[in-house]
This record gives structure tokens, C-alpha cells and sequence, in this order.
């Protein structure tokens, strides 16, 4: 029985205690309730302020199509990119490929260059499901971030072209070539075909020497079709469907408005920064008067 009422009576006073502290946590809010608000406004004031001081920023982006080198005869393989996707990737974001894009610009490269260090640290790269490159870039001013970004798009083409050139000068060589051999076997068939015919109609002394002119005009158009077949391959190859450049897909957008910084989300930072800073000096302020009064 005695222990019944002994836990009752702790209950009690558990209760009273959460009131209390309840009825504490009211009482301080009325208090304080105009330092508490004057913090809040206070706070989304030098937010808004902050915002309007920082200088603003737009955003271009872009994707990119790594260009390809043509294969031939492979099912289900048209061809194999220039440079691989990841490896691409990891290029852009290498700073010996950033300093070279900033040459072009003309721009300083160092790392306590304001410019530079807003390139470099505002550049982003991403590897699509596609195999697509998505870029974005920030910069001051809409003309600034756009310009900045054909560099960068520039920059790849560039790079592109002369891991490739040597494949497709090489491909071109072989294409040529080969259009001369098939123009003089056409020649040599033609020739051979002719001097058949007049055999055909002599008496039969020249018998023999028809039929080694109609072996080597089998020999010959065996080697036509040889010839015809390795133009079309070179020729599919050196295709645009097959082998093209490195591009960007549309063009370049840049937002119309800028993207940092956003005044709202300013603003209700220095809201929560403010009220939570005038809550922390009511509350000091309450714990010395205690103090004070106690002492």
C-alpha cells in the first residue's frame, strides 16, 4: 500500500515538473518576445543585405556527344569514341585541362585569380545514362558563362581531332588508294576482255593464248570484287553515321535570371540565424539575472 502511494505521489510530481517546465518555456517566450522577433527581422535584414552585396552569378550548361571512329563488320558496334567516356570526364576535371581552357580565354590561371578560381571551382561534369556529357558552368554575367563555356567545348573538339586525325588520315590514304587499283584492274579487265574476243574469232592456233588471257581475266575480276568490297568498307567506315566529331548537341543555354545568390533562401537564413541568436542571448541573459538573485 505504502509503495502504491509513494509512486503515485512521484508521478505527481513528474507531471508538475513537466508543467513547470512547460509554463517556464511560455513565460520566457512572452518576455523576450519582442528581442526574440527584433533578432528574426534583424537577421533576414542582413541576409537580404548579404545577398544583394554578393556579386551575382549565371549558369550555362551543355551536353556533348564524344565523337566516334567507325567499325566495320562488327554487329551491333558502329564504333568505338574517340576517347573513352570516363576517361573524358576525368580529363575536365583534371587542372591541366582547365588552365589550357583559361589560355584560351585569355584569362589568368593562377589559383588566387578570382576568375580562375570561380572556373575551376564552379565547373561541373557529369556522365549521362546516354553516354552524353552534361556541363555546367557559373560565371558573372550571362555573356561571361557562355563564352566560357564554347572554350571549354572548344578546348574538347580540339583534343578530339588530333587523337583522331591520324586514323581517319590513314582511313582516307587507304580509300584513295584503293579507288586507283580498282581503276586500273577496271582498265586491265577491260583490256583482257577485248583481247578475248578477238581471240574468239582468229583460227584455233591462238587457242592456248585465249585461254591464259580467260584465266587472267577470271584472276582480274576476282580482284575487282576484292577492290569494290574494301571501297565499300572504307567508304562506311569514313561514314558520318559511323565516324564523326566531337560536338555539343543543341546549344549552349544560359539561365535568363541569376542563380546565386537567391534572396529568399537569404533571407530565411538570416531569419533562423537571427532568431536563433537572439534566443541564445535571452537565454544567457535570464541565467545571470538568476545568478545575480541568488547570489
Amino acid at each position: 500500500m505504502n509503495k502504491s502511494k509513494s509512486a503515485l505521489s512521484v508521478t505527481s510530481e513528474n507531471q508538475f515538473d513537466d508543467e513547470l517546465s512547460l509554463l517556464d518555456l511560455v513565460a520566457f517566450m512572452q518576455r523576450n518576445f519582442y528581442a526574440l522577433l527584433g533578432g528574426a527581422l534583424l537577421g533576414a535584414v542582413l541576409g537580404v543585405v548579404i545577398a544583394f552585396v554578393l556579386p551575382a552569378q549565371w549558369e550555362a550548361s551543355a551536353l556533348v556527344r564524344v565523337g566516334q571512329l567507325g567499325n566495320v563488320g562488327n554487329v551491333g558496334n558502329v564504333g568505338s569514341p574517340i576517347e573513352p567516356p570516363l576517361q573524358l570526364v576525368d580529363r575536365i576535371k583534371n587542372k591541366s585541362f582547365q588552365n589550357d581552357v583559361l589560355t584560351r580565354l585569355g584569362l589568368k590561371n593562377g589559383d588566387d585569380d578570382v576568375k580562375a578560381k570561380l572556373f575551376r571551382d564552379t565547373l561541373k561534369v557529369k556522365l549521362e545514362k546516354s553516354e552524353l556529357i552534361s556541363l555546367t558552368l557559373k560565371g558573372t554575367s550571362s555573356n561571361e558563362v557562355k563564352q566560357q563555356m564554347n572554350a571549354v567545348i572548344i578546348e574538347l573538339k580540339s583534343i578530339h581531332a588530333k587523337m583522331s586525325a591520324p586514323s581517319i588520315s590513314r582511313w582516307q590514304q587507304e580509300l584513295a588508294s584503293t579507288e586507283l587499283e580498282l581503276k586500273r584492274a577496271s582498265e586491265e579487265t577491260e583490256r583482257l576482255a577485248k583481247s578475248l574476243n578477238e581471240s574468239n574469232s582468229l583460227n584455233e592456233r591462238v587457242f592456248s593464248q585465249a585461254a591464259l588471257v580467260s584465266n587472267l581475266l577470271i584472276a582480274r575480276e576476282s580482284e575487282l570484287r576484292s577492290l569494290r568490297e574494301r571501297k565499300r568498307m572504307l567508304e562506311e567506315q569514313l561514314s558520318p553515321e559511323r565516324t564523326f566529331a566531337t560536338s555539343e548537341l543543341g546549344r549552349v543555354e544560359v539561365s535568363e535570371k541569376p542563380v546565386f545568390p537567391k534572396k529568399p533562401l537569404f533571407g530565411l537564413a538570416g531569419l533562423f540565424l537571427g532568431l536563433l541568436s537572439a534566443l541564445l542571448w535571452c537565454a544567457m541573459k535570464s541565467m545571470i539575472v538568476r545568478k545575480s538573485v541568488t547570489i
